[in-house]
């Protein structure tokens, strides 16, 4: 007996010694990633008619734009295919990430200090300044300050309604067609936009009585505002630290510095801050 219970001692000393303690096991993390996996496709809601960044192609109807290119390389470099869903407006595109029908939103998203509590962002992607328009014979509205008790046509939820919002102008919900079809016959003041967004429309809408009237100009400390990231939902951390793992390599290899140049030009590409080595 005494042997018996001297070679279970052994044995249970052994087993012990061979275990790990459990805070060295490797987590799996949220499964988000591997969701995406299993289904073969990452899914994305993004905002269309939204020239240079989620458009429609002339001729052909293929979905394009700065924003589906980093999109599509970004599935690429997991190992999936991707799908879009497009919105006609801003504010259905975070409506549909909350509902889970897709994965991420990826849109010009702004890593504004409430959407980094409410969700999962990724590091940023590219860095877009905003502008206030206004109509061409308008020589009232020449700064931001001047939105002060001002009609803006904008997204009651983006960040250029944000902007404009701060600066004391009231908001009437409009995308960027409809806000310059407001702002040229008389029935808003102004819209806040990307400045890529508003050169576009007008290079292809000039007969629009239009113009840029100022440019914003962050502070150093506030330079997120003109950032764009993709957008998780909270449980989802594992897929969007992946992606902002795939992003810091497109930054790295100049794969997005040249989507840059090909969508806004050199000018853009190099005074962007993020693509500095």
């Amino acid at each position: 007996m005494s042997v018996i219970l001297a070679l279970a001692m052994i044995f249970i000393l052994a087993s012990c010694g061979n275990s790990k303690p459990k805070s060295e096991t490797p987590s799996d993390g949220d499964g988000s990633l591997q969701r995406v996996l299993d289904a073969g496709k990452l899914t994305i809601g993004a905002e269309g008619n939204w020239i240079p960044y989620v458009y429609n192609e002339d001729g052909t109807g293929d979905l394009t734009g700065f924003e589906v290119e980093i999109a599509k390389v970004i599935a690429e470099r997991i190992g999936v295919e991707v799908e879009f869903n497009i919105s006609n407006s801003w504010d259905p595109v975070i409506a549909g990430l909350d509902a889970k029908r897709y994965d991420a939103v990826i849109c010009g998203v702004n890593p504004k200090p409430e959407r980094q509590e409410a969700y999962a962002l990724t590091i940023a992607y590219a860095e877009n300044p905003f502008c206030v328009v206004v109509a061409g014979d308008n020589d009232e509205i020449k700064s931001f300050a001047d939105l002060d008790g001002k009609l803006c046509a904008n997204s009651l939820t983006s960040t250029a309604g944000d902007l404009a919002r701060q600066a004391g102008a009231t908001l009437s919900d409009a995308s960027l067609t409809a806000a310059m079809d407001l702002i040229s016959t008389g029935r808003a003041d102004a819209t806040v936009n990307n400045v890529a967004a508003v050169e576009e429309y007008m290079k292809e809408r000039p007969d629009v009585n239009i113009k840029i009237a100022a440019i914003f100009e962050p502070a150093e400390d506030e330079r997120y505002i003109i950032e764009s990231v993709a957008m998780f939902r909270k449980e989802d951390q594992s897929l969007c630290d992946r992606v902002s793992e795939i992003i810091q390599e497109l930054i790295d290899d100049g794969t997005c510095y040249d989507l840059t140049v090909k969508y806004f030009g050199e000018t853009v590409a190099g005074s962007t801050s993020i693509y500095q080595k």
